[in-house]
């Protein structure tokens, strides 16, 4: 084992061989580990540890801090992370709640004790209550278990705990808990075992609860024993949690105390004592488990956990319970530790561990004030379960209060320049010896006077048979900050010009800390800085007038004084006008100006250098707040007034307005489209600017013709464009497109003659948009204007064909159309109506050379007609024939041959 001048030291001065040291190094959960340092007050996480365990665990460590070895109950490492040697097979489970504690022999630095307790999962044997020794002089100091699983009990709870018994004999209780005769049963006996110089005493002292048959069956759940070793509390989970009292000379338990747990989560777990050994700390959860459906057991949402506080000197301790968390979580245990306070194991579910532990950071205060934090300590990469190892209570018995300054009982944090006294009881016969970081100092009575930063330790023998006691102060000397003077200039804009106006005097901050971050400011009217002020508004008293300053750490406290001094500066300095049109697409009387362009105005005739912010109102303005960034959207349409603060190195020189004015555009209709005809060139139309209100005197045009007249007249095609300017200089753009119109020009018309349904298709081009109208010879409407150009079921005739623009009236054009036909019948009885038969649509315009022949039924040539003639009258040689079909053979100029009949009536 470690030897060195360091530990004879210790000894020499009687230092309590159960120092916290022992305590130093964990390992638990799954290959998790965290290692406090006492002397800098830290936790390091550890990733080295070979232990991988659902709940329990125990580790020791020599009185340096130095890992010595770790279990989970079954097997043992050394600080090498090897099996020891003999280490494995030891009777206890990774999955019992406290499956091993490590005691070590009193007055005997190379012995330790491992107590072992198993889980009770119905498929395995049980092993009960069992220990081991270990020699840790042996493998070259890497230790050995020489004795291996001696039984103590049959039958045990998942439970054990051990406290001091007495500081003569060094002698420890563990504590145990299981059936009256230590057999499978009914869980109501605890067991209190002995280790004294001479090894574990076999013979307990018990202590028995009757109560009625079959209550208490449920062996999981944790005990614990009070630091001072006067209470007992133990969490048996669905058969609830119980406080007694412990008689720490004889191993008694008495006087029970059932705790009910209400609500949802009410299955106790977790047991820890503060310090002092006042308030007790409970984890609860609800004990969800469904065995027909296994997955749902590891569903995190499926579980709740609570941890609760209570306070042991109330009257009423079952109703003094405080809940300090409540959430989706599963069971944990809680450990106290060397640096006073009580850590949370944290999981999911069974199988689920998490990369965290939680911490209760003040354990001796009540409520709240306990400071719990979640996630506090990080294990990532590696993951805690539900177990935290157990130690000895009597490691975490509160120490002494040496720094007395109720703000905290082990840090000390002073300033530069300070002075303190560290101050124990004075104990009449006591020895009181001094030490700072370890090592010994002079000084022999109950105060110590200290100048520097350290780790303070007093260790008072009472020289009386009692226990020794032990004090301690973490002490940081800090260093104070520099403050320096300044001087403060603000306008005097509060419209009287009396020297008196309101000061930011946070402004001059970085003045007066030197630009140093995280320094803060007070102000004080007075020079002994009794009288605070208000630092983000103060009026001045006087012109010029000094504050008195306090610079100081919010974190450390230590501080500097200076001086501030505030004047009020009567330089104006001049107002400007910043104007633009309502041109960015958006006509709505908004529009973005950059205020920067105000800047030559404001400061025409002021000196050079100066800082210029803007702001919305004069109040913001007068107090520097909420300035304004330099490109700006004014919030009011069409006009709006601004602030202008000038400073000269952060001194008021003064406030002017900067008006904002959006002017309107020309009122006008941007885009227009006409057509000129072609066909009228050289005619001209006119084409204006466009306005919507307004007279056209109140605007100046300017044309892309060169004109500048509010119309013009063109004969061309293309586009024309005006911008339209008004009095206050805005303009807009008007564009004219002038698209060519003509008359048409007919290309084709496609007749369909000689049929049942006679038709009329024309074929027209040109740059207008047309429409079709059909007149016979006689100009007689046949068909009105019609958008399409097509004509059916025409009769017969000859006809007259208009095209007419609609584009822009350009005008029509006419053709000539012929349609081929012949009448069914004719009656040549002189009557005026059908006496005569002809073709229709021939002419001697159209088609002249044509030829008509007319026969009668047996074949004989009766008329041969041409284009010009009349008609047939019904006669051959002069004679009338009788009324009958005739047959007629048409050969057309244009090739077509036709035959067909007709009748003759009378």
């Amino acid at each position: 084992m470690k030897k060195n001048i360091l530990l004879a030291l210790f000894f020499l001065v009687g230092f309590n061989i159960y120092a916290q040291s022992e305590a130093s190094t964990w390992y638990f959960g799954y290959n998790s580990g965290i290692k406090f340092d006492l002397a800098s007050n830290s936790i390091t996480s550890l990733s080295d540890g070979k232990l991988n365990t659902f709940e329990g665990c125990a580790t020791i460590s020599d009185e340096f801090g130095d890992l010595l070895f770790y279990t989970d109950g079954t097997t043992v490492w050394n600080r090498n992370h090897d099996i020891m040697n003999n280490g494995s097979g030891l009777f206890g489970d990774p999955s019992s709640t406290q499956s091993a504690i490590i005691v070590p022999k009193p007055n005997n630095e190379n012995i330790y004790y491992i107590f072992t307790v198993d889980d009770h999962n119905n498929n395995e044997a049980h092993f009960g209550l069992n220990y081991s020794e270990v020699d840790i002089t042996l493998d070259g100091g890497l230790g050995e278990v020489t004795t291996k699983n001696v039984n103590l009990l049959n039958d045990c709870s998942e439970k054990i705990t051990a406290v001091l018994k007495d500081c003569i004999t060094n002698s420890i209780w563990v504590i145990a808990y299981a059936s009256v005769d230590g057999n499978p049963g009914d869980l109501d006996t605890f067991y209190a075992y002995e280790v004294d110089s001479a090894g574990v005493q076999n013979k307990p002292v018990k202590s028995t609860f009757k109560l009625p048959s079959s209550i208490f069956i449920d062996y999981r759940g944790y005990l614990k024993l009070s630091p001072d070793g006067t209470k007992v509390a133990i969490s048996h989970v669905s058969n609830g949690m119980y406080l007694y009292d412990f008689d720490v000379a004889t191993g008694i338990v008495s006087n029970q105390l059932p705790i009910p747990i209400s609500g949802f989560a009410n299955k106790a777990y977790g047991l820890e004592f503060s310090p002092n050994s006042e308030l007790l700390y409970v984890s609860t959860y609800n004990d969800f488990s469904d065995n027909s459906n296994p997955q749902a057991s590891e569903d995190p949402n499926n579980h709740e956990s609570k941890l609760i506080q209570y306070n042991l000197l109330a009257t009423d301790i079952v109703n003094s319970a405080v809940t300090l968390d409540d959430r989706r979580l599963f069971r944990g245990g809680l450990q106290l530790a060397p640096n006073g306070k009580i850590y949370r194991a944290l999981s999911a579910t069974y199988r689920q561990g998490l990369p965290y532990l939680a911490v209760i950071n003040n354990p001796n205060e009540l409520g709240p004030a306990s400071n719990y934090q979640h996630n506090a300590v990080n294990l990532s990469p590696n993951l805690s379960s539900q177990g935290l190892p157990p130690f000895i209570q009597s490691f975490f018995n509160t120490k002494i209060d040496i720094i007395k300054n109720s703000k905290s009982t082990i840090n000390l944090d002073l300033c530069e320049n300070d002075t303190y006294t560290l101050a124990a009881d004075n104990i009449a016969g006591a020895t009181y010896t001094w030490s700072m970081d370890g090592l010994p100092l002079t000084e022999t009575s109950a105060s110590l006077f200290i100048n520097a930063s350290g780790h303070y330790e007093v260790y008072i023998d009472p020289n009386n048979g009692d226990c020794a006691l032990e004090g301690e102060a973490y002490v940081n000397f800090n260093e104070n900050p520099e403050a320096f003077d300044y001087t403060l200039l603000q306008c005097d804009e509060d419209g009287l010009k009396d020297d008196r106006t309101t000061f930011v005097l946070t402004q001059a901050n970085e003045a007066l800390t030197g630009n140093v971050a995280d320094l803060e400011t007070r102000f004080y009217s007075d020079s002994a800085r009794t009288l605070e002020i208000d630092g983000t508004s103060y009026n001045n008293t006087s012109n010029p007038q000094i504050i008195y300053v306090e610079v100081y750490n919010p974190t450390t406290t230590c501080f500097d004084n200076s001086e501030l001094t505030i004047a009020v500066s009567s330089t104006d300095s001049k107002d400007a006008e910043l104007i633009l049109c309502d041109d960015d697409g958006t006509e709505d009387g908004f529009q973005s100006f950059d205020l920067n362009d105000a800047d030559v105005q404001l400061t025409d005739g002021l000196p050079a250098g100066l800082t210029i912010l803007y702001f919305e109102n004069y109040t913001d303005a007068l107090l520097e707040e909420n300035n304004l960034n330099n490109i700006y959207t004014n919030t009011t349409a069409y006009s709006q007034t601004l602030f202008a603060r000038i400073e000269n190195a952060n001194n008021c020189y003064g406030i002017s307005e900067i008006e904002l004015t959006v002017n309107e555009l020309p009122q006008i209709e941007t885009e227009a489209l006409f057509y000129y005809c072609i066909n009228k060139f050289p005619e001209t139309i006119t084409i204006n600017a466009g306005l919507t209100n307004g007279f056209s005197s109140n605007y100046s045009y300017n044309w892309s013709t060169s004109e500048n007249t509010y119309s013009i007249d063109i004969n061309e095609i293309g586009t024309y464009t005006v911008t339209v300017t008004n009095a206050v200089g805005c303009s807009k753009t008007r564009t004219i497109t002038i698209e060519g119109a003509n008359i048409a020009t007919i290309d084709n018309i496609e007749i369909k003659d000689v049929s049942t349904n006679n038709s009329i298709t024309v074929m027209a081009s040109g740059e207008g948009e047309y429409e079709y109208r059909l007149l016979n010879s006689n100009n007689v409407v046949i068909a009105p204007y019609q958008s399409e150009p097509v004509f059916e079921n025409v009769f017969p005739g000859v006809y007259t064909v208009s095209v007419n623009d609609t584009k822009n009236d350009c005008g029509a054009v006419n053709q000539k159309a012929h349609v081929i036909g012949f009448p069914k019948f004719f009656t040549p009885n002189n009557d005026g109506f059908h006496d005569t038969w002809k073709i229709y649509g021939i002419s001697s315009d159209n088609q002249p050379n044509s030829e008509i022949l007319i026969y009668n039924r047996y074949g004989k040539l009766l008329k041969t007609l041409s284009p010009e003639d009349t008609g047939w009258n019904g006669r051959f040689n002069g004679a009338l024939l009788p009324a009958d079909d005739y047959w007629f053979v048409i050969q057309l100029e244009d090739g077509r041959i036709h035959k067909d009949h007709f009748t003759l009536k009378y």
